[in-house]
């Protein structure tokens, strides 16, 4: 294993590829949430949020010109490597030419309600910055934000409030945002990055229910360039097993038209 101070808040500790989360190098961080059985497909990746070490997993693509970097936000019940949406995205955005960071969240207890999990946005707001942060320093100056259920929430106010230059998408997947919850008004109207909001046809009905007040939400921004589209993916249950293809075939699209810079990076 070696060490490389990357950016002043991101010291990262790669281990290769094929790590297998059984080995008992990487024992210690499996209590964050990751599963304890199987193969990574990527590296993983220490970083510093506000003096606290936490992981991530970066996964590089194998096209000789990058897109950028995208930055993975699992929800309350998931972690870097689930199963559900975020390791189909992580890889199959990777193969279509984006570098992948998904983060290792703070561990939640599966019961926990909604109000619990927003309550750490502190924290998730900390690591999303120490990712972005990682990722320009490897020169990945075009970014997007992938965000699982109630992190969506959070994505959205670090988009809005921060207004980071190098961030150019924003995709909400099965994200249920209210104006009333621990986060404080919601800040969707005021952001000016492209938007996403992709959910299941089928999906827990707080996303369905809520589907119009996101649209009337974005509607309200001040800045009528922005886009902002609402995708359903048709005949998907929540969590998409079985059409994560298509899933990942309608962000892939989107990504292509609004986030992608004109000239892709080399290597």
């Amino acid at each position: 294993m070696t060490r490389n101070i990357l950016a002043g808040t991101a010291l990262a500790l790669l281990i290769p590829a094929t790590t297998s989360l059984a080995e008992p190098v990487t024992s210690d961080r499996l209590a964050a949430g990751l599963p304890r059985s199987g193969d990574i497909q990527g590296a993983i990746v220490e970083l510093d949020a506000a003096g606290a070490r936490f992981i991530a997993i970066f996964q590089a693509t194998q096209r000789d010109k990058i897109s950028g970097g995208i930055v993975l936000l699992h929800d309350q019940r998931g972690n870097a490597n689930s199963l559900e949406v975020i390791r189909p995205l992580r890889l199959g955005l990777a193969q279509a030419g984006w570098e992948t960071l998904s983060l290792q969240l703070p561990n939640a207890a599966r019961d926990e309600g909604r109000a619990a999990w927003l309550s750490r946005q502190t924290v998730i707001l900390a690591r999303l910055q120490a990712g972005s942060d990682w990722l320009k320093a490897r020169k990945r100056l075009d970014q997007a934000i992938v965000a699982q259920g109630d992190s969506g929430s959070i994505a959205v106010r670090f988009a809005a409030d921060t207004l980071p230059r190098e961030l150019k998408a924003l995709v909400l997947v099965s994200s249920h945002l209210e104006h009333d919850e621990a986060t404080g008004p919601d800040p969707l109207g005021r952001l000016k990055t492209p938007v996403l909001d992709i959910f299941a046809e089928r999906d827990v009905r707080p996303v369905l229910d809520s589907a119009p007040a996101r649209k009337t939400a974005a509607a309200a921004a001040k800045d009528q360039d922005r886009v902002y589209r609402q995708a359903m993916v048709t005949g998907a249950m929540p969590g998409f097993f079985g059409l994560e293809d298509s899933l990942l075939a309608r962000i892939r699209g989107w990504l292509a038209t609004y986030a992608e810079p004109a000239q892709s990076n080399t290597r």
